[in-house]
């Protein structure tokens, strides 16, 4: 690696990447708090859902606006605002009386991830692009460990307390903790007084790359066991415990990844390596009737998607130049703007001809994102990560 590169200083990327663990954390809690908000405020399932509804249009938001605020109030300030936010989030969540009000606890929850993940992405795609990947990677395998962490404290805090709201506190330690623990003499940088111009046509391109790859993720995610239960004849539970295995297959790539292997390859073969294995296992668990081959393909689809977004990032903003922080913002906006259509869209799709007849829509985004990697490649043609 190139000697004139800088290098993150060790306790500004634990900060970075605690900041992301804290919001995968709140993310996975409150998809897992969801059902005991529903009984505690007589919800229906309809109404329930919109908790996540309202947290992909606070992404939203955060992607529209992120930039705008870190130039006018600084790029450092954007951890402040989100830990703010993530503050108040939790307050509406675990205190809430009425749907109203947890559902803009859900929205501030929407708003404080999309402005953590678009300083975070600033933050670490300052070092060259191999390290840059390295460190996305890093980060977003160190941040699945908190997100599995949840349903477990959650459970924990039912199980034994009989409250599930103390497991949603939490957090807050961690956001005053890193409060502190943030080192000040990092302030803004360079790209909060760039000129705020047009991004390339290239980092559009890139950025579909990321729309597709988010997309992919989260329609596993959503409806991964219900495509293994219709198919296999398994209970709920046995699905759900299996599709757990996606997330294992993301966790594995990403720490694979982020340990430095591949560093010297192309950042297109990477991404069409990864939405090939999406293919195959997305295809293996249309086809599988038995449970064992299920499990196979779901975790296959984790180890296909796991590359997508850290490579996908880090090729969208260094195709941006000195508007980093924009085109960060901008990337997360794709992130929520995939999460609030995709799965949404599959369920359409299946409410209409069934969730096994529609479950090859993913498949052919998956080729879509293989076109667009071509179409990248040709535009871009960049150097391979060194």
């Amino acid at each position: 690696m190139n000697d004139t590169i800088p290098q993150m200083r060790p306790q500004a990327k634990w900060v970075a990447f605690s900041y992301l663990a804290v919001w995968s954390y709140l993310l996975y809690g409150l998809g897992n708090a969801t059902p005991y908000l529903r009984d505690d405020l007589r919800l229906s399932s309809f109404e329930a859902g919109l908790h996540a509804s309202a947290l992909a249009v606070g992404i939203l938001v955060a992607g529209a606006t992120a930039d705008i605020i870190g130039r006018r109030a600084g790029h450092s300030r954007l951890f402040d605002l989100s830990a703010a936010y993530f503050t108040g989030a939790i307050a509406m969540i675990v205190l809430a009386p009425t749907l109203p009000v947890s559902l803009c606890g859900a929205f501030l929850l929407g708003l404080g991830g999309g402005t953590v993940s678009t300083h975070v992405n600033v933050q670490l795609s300052r070092f060259g692009q191999a390290q840059s990947r390295i460190l996305l990677s890093q980060a977003n395998a160190f941040s699945m460990i908190t997100a599995a962490a949840a349903p477990v404290a959650i459970g924990l805090a039912v199980a034994f307390l009989q409250l599930w709201r103390v497991a949603m506190l939490l957090p807050i330690v961690a956001v005053f903790g890193l409060t502190a623990l943030r080192p000040r003499a990092e302030r803004d940088s360079a790209d909060v007084h760039a000129p705020n111009t047009s991004l390339p046509r290239a980092y559009w391109i890139a950025w579909l790359l990321i729309v597709i790859g988010v997309a992919i993720e989260f329609s596993f995610v959503c409806w991964g066991s219900t495509i293994v239960m219709l198919r296999t004849g398994i209970s709920n539970a046995d699905a759900t415990l299996l599709a757990s295995l996606f997330v294992v297959g993301m966790f594995a790539i990403r720490t694979v990844v982020g340990s430095g292997v591949g560093a010297d390859r192309s950042p297109f073969v990477l991404l069409a390596g990864g939405l090939v294995v999406v293919l195959a296992g997305a295809s293996l668990t249309w086809i599988s009737t038995t449970p064992v081959l299920s499990a196979l393909g779901l975790f296959l689809g984790g180890c296909g998607v796991a590359s997508l977004w850290p490579v996908g990032v880090t090729i969208a903003l260094h195709t941006a130049g000195v508007n980093q922080l924009q085109a960060a913002a901008r990337a997360t906006f794709g992130a929520g703007l995939a999460i609030l259509i995709a799965p949404a869209a599959l369920g359409l799709a299946g409410d209409a001809v069934g969730v096994v007849a529609a479950w090859p829509l993913i498949m052919g985004v998956a080729l879509c994102g293989l076109g667009v990697v071509a179409v990248a490649q040709r535009t871009q043609q960049p150097r391979p990560f060194a």
